[in-house]
């Protein structure tokens, strides 16, 4: 592109040093020298550029620095934010650089924050580690069995020990980490509502209290720049509603600064205003203004969608798909103190902007561009279309014009409407069910149940449940069942699913069945074992998750559904080789990250454990798909996915997806293996967690929401309700199951 249409933004006024610079910055994970193969050793960015820095207003009379707020949007955004942080090889070693940490400013102010590995903070939820709360000391969860155990060790350190780091048994004054500042301890603790949880072991933290607690860890260490990695993962919609304004309290102080690193699916907080777009390959698709990049990921969706496009429009479509891969349909959805809205005002946008008055489809006039746009879309149109890069086809095909722009920076800026009415990337309402969906016999039932610690009641809250005269939890999961559990973070939901895999100690004496019988015995009965149970349950989550052996290959993962622990010996028969075989052959690109060459013996490779690559070395998102294919290789009964779809790209996803309910007719047949997975049967249950509406089933028609500690306080008790499948996945439908 000529100079005049790649024109670089303007520098920030005054001069303000930029608090992170990459200019053409190229990263490896092991210095380039050192490796004999450039294979084994890819660059993970290539010739990166990227700019943090700040503008400068008066405020008071008072000059303040201004920051952006960025998010980073991508299916892995970790890897960027580990360059930023300084995690890898920068090639050459000047293309990264923090100039602000090297002001005389900032060595006034705390000589600490000089050194870019103590300015700079990561918390990341989006590993194994994030179903713990890693810190000094060993701190982390505990698996479900032993999540309840009524003795307290000495070791179970209190919430409030974490975040003052008091997790050493014997602690030396050089590594006590004591709060100091005890206004910010109680703001920050006040903020993300841990007040009731200052005196309960990390143990018993729920998976969303636990990420509240490791964000409110990092702000009392006052870092300079703080990086939350996928911060929204595995939090309800009510909390990310409170959460937002938190963190934007904490943006736009700029102390620290906050950059986001966000999955597709989850909504941008209002606050952002720039955004970094990631594609495949680790490359990065745009960067901006956040109105600007919301109207060009429309664009590019839209031509991706809609066939009646203008030719301009269908060749950008074309270049971004080659360079980056699918645009990220899911970026729609809105987040304010109101609730999540998908975006309506970027649909307006592009009407504005693509439709004529006859109602035709066409492409913008340049004559309606601003100056620098009109010069920029000019000197693009120019260029013969086979030297056009997939920026250049974005600058005919997605600029707008001033008034547009002023009008969608309005709209994004405002609070949305409550219209119903969704956008063509949204999933459109259906009607609601009012028949229960027909079930088979019971596999688990629950009868008035109520779990208490001491004299806290954690699940089963009064009043008693609608058709009901006593307090108490009524539930039964039958065959056929398809079942969506909702609930803010600290309701419940892991306590009821430890029920349900009888993990929990309670699971004795409380009135369940399990297929029919007891655990306990009885006059002419035996009771159930806990491996009896288990053995027809499959069962992933993140505690699952967090506990997996790391050292079993990808095969011996698939295997172990067999088994009774995790490394104990499966019992394999011939049936189940083969449908071990099958899976690994159906799911080798995602799980190997090996495609398939011609000649290749795709049964020879299934079989030869000792070549796959072993779990721990396995990317997140890869670890999550094998627990999941794992949970439904063997058929059993009952099927639990607590949260067994985040993480995963959003291809992989509704491949996943559709392999659960359909199995081999998902994907328009088999790998001609004579083999046969049927997915999901009438004989078995399902039980899904999710607190994003693309990670529930389709075939999920019935969900049970169980109430806070607050609402329970302000007496509502569990809802329970039926839809048509797929109802609940819309905007309409979920904000109606969630009260929002």
């Amino acid at each position: 592109m000529h100079a005049s249409a790649r024109a670089l933004a303007k520098k920030p006024a005054y001069n303000i040093p930029n608090i992170i610079n990459l200019e053409n910055a190229t990263f490896f994970k092991e210095h380039p020298s050192s490796i004999g193969s450039a294979a084994s050793n890819p660059p993970i960015f290539k010739n990166l550029n990227f700019h943090l820095e700040a503008t400068q207003r008066k405020d008071v009379g008072q000059p303040v620095k201004v920051y952006p707020h960025w998010a980073v949007i991508g299916t892995s955004p970790t890897p960027f934010l580990n360059a930023l942080k300084g995690d890898y090889i920068c090639d050459p070693p000047n293309a990264r650089t923090y100039p602000y940490l090297s002001s005389k400013e900032i060595r006034k102010r705390d000589p600490r924050l000089a050194v870019p590995s103590r300015a700079i903070q990561y918390v990341g939820f989006n590993n194994a580690s994030s179903s713990g709360l890693a810190a000094p000391g060993g701190v982390r969860g505990a698996y479900l069995s032993a999540r309840y155990e009524s003795r307290r060790e000495e070791t179970d350190w209190s919430v409030s020990q974490y975040l003052r780091g008091q997790t050493e048994l014997n602690p030396s004054e050089e590594l006590s980490e004591a709060v100091q500042d005890e206004t910010l301890f109680t703001d920050v603790v006040k903020n993300l509502r841990l007040e009731k949880l200052l005196d309960m072991p990390v143990s018993n933290l729920s998976n969303g209290q636990t990420r509240r607690s490791r964000i409110a860890k990092a702000l009392l260490n006052k870092p300079e720049i703080l990086l939350l990695d996928e911060p929204f993962m595995g939090l309800d919609p009510p909390t990310l509603v409170s959460l937002s304004p938190i963190l934007k309290d904490v943006a736009f102080k700029s102390s620290p600064v906050l950059v986001l690193g966000l999955r597709p699916q989850d909504p941008i907080p209002d606050w952002i205003t720039h955004l970094a777009i990631l594609g495949k390959d680790n490359t990065v698709s745009m960067k901006g203004k956040k109105e600007r990049i919301l109207y060009r990921l429309y664009c590019w969706a839209k031509a991706e969608q809609d066939r009646n496009v203008s030719s301009d429009d269908a060749n950008m479509a074309r270049a971004m798909r080659d360079a980056y891969g699918p645009p990220p349909f899911e970026i729609a959805s809105h987040l304010t103190q109101e609730g999540i809205q998908p975006y309506t005002a970027v649909e307006k946008a592009w009407t504005w902007m693509h439709v004529r008055r006859d109602n035709t489809i066409g492409p913008m006039k340049t004559s309606s561009l601003g100056g620098a746009a009109r010069r920029r879309n000019t000197a693009v149109r120019r260029l013969p279309e086979d030297q056009r890069t997939p920026d250049d086809w974005l600058s005919i095909t997605g600029e707008l014009n001033s008034q547009t722009l002023g009008l969608l920076r309005d709209a994004v800026q405002a609070t949305p409407s409550t219209s119903k009415t969704s956008g063509p990337l949204q999933p459109q309402p259906k009607t609601r069910r009012t028949t229960p969906m027909p079930t088979g016999e019971p596999l688990i039932e629950l009868n008035n149940i109520i779990v208490k610690y001491g004299d806290k009641t954690v699940l089963g809250h009064p009043p008693p449940q609608p058709g009901h005269k006593s307090p108490g939890l009524n539930l039964t999961i039958s065959r056929g069942t398809r079942l969506l559990l909702l609930g803010p973070n600290g309701s419940g939901k892991t306590t009821l699913l430890s029920l349900f895999t009888s993990d929990h100690p309670q699971s004795y004496s409380l009135p369940i069945k399990f297929f029919g019988r007891t655990r306990l015995p009885s006059p002419g009965t035996t009771g159930l074992s806990l491996w009896e149970i288990q053995s027809r349950i499959g069962h992933s989550s993140p505690e699952v998750h967090g506990f997996f052996p790391r050292g079993l290959s990808v095969r011996q993962v698939l295997e172990s559904a067999w088994a009774e622990t995790f490394q104990s010996k499966p019992e394999m028969t011939n049936e189940r080789i083969n449908l071990v075989d099958h899976f690994l052959r159906v799911w080798r690109g995602e799980l190997c990250q090996i495609p398939m060459k011609p000649g290749d013996n795709n049964l020879q490779w299934a079989r030869d454990r000792d070549n796959h690559p072993a779990f721990g070395r396995l990317p997140f998102g890869v670890q999550r798909l094998l627990l999941l294919l794992r949970a439904i290789i063997k058929q059993p009964d009952i099927i639990i996915l607590d949260e067994a779809f985040s993480g995963l790209p959003s291809a992989v996803r509704d491949k996943a997806m559709g392999w659960l309910e359909r199995g081999d007719a998902s994907l328009g047949g088999g790998v001609g293996d004579g083999i046969k997975f049927p997915g999901l049967t009438d004989r078995q249950a399902l039980v899904v967690v999710s607190h994003v509406r693309e990670e529930v089933p389709d075939c999920v028609g019935e969900y049970l929401r169980l109430p806070s500690e607050e609402e329970a306080s302000d007496g509502k008790t569990n809802l329970v309700g039926i839809s048509e499948p797929g109802e609940i996945k819309t905007a309409e439908g979920w904000n109606r199951v969630w009260g929002l």
